[in-house]
């Protein structure tokens, strides 16, 4: 069970991280295109296909695994409970108003 009191840590990626993500998915849809089209009509060539896609997917892994690599972890903020309409109670001590 994940503990519930953790605050949650998320991840800011640098510029440079997000930039090889975006080359290497567009690199990626590109490449797999190419190859669509030109070996998929010929079907002996479906197994080189298949090879080059699940290869160029160990590629988007790879720079998936730098980019968070190189993330710096920024904590969420918390927001504060609603009190549910409730007047705040002022701190013991403290003047009452008349």
């Amino acid at each position: 069970m994940k503990d519930e009191s953790a605050p949650e840590v998320r991840l800011r990626y640098p510029l440079h991280a997000l930039l090889l993500i975006g080359a290497s998915w567009l690199f990626y849809g590109v490449i797999a295109l190419i190859c669509a089209l030109f070996m998929l009509p010929c079907v002996p060539l479906a197994p080189v296909f298949v090879m080059l896609v699940v290869s160029l997917g160990g590629l988007l892994g790879s720079v998936h695994e730098y980019a968070r690599s190189v993330a710096t972890p920024v904590r969420a903020a918390t927001l504060r409970a609603p009190r549910d309409g409730k007047i705040p109670e002022a701190p013991h001590g403290a003047p009452q108003p008349s």
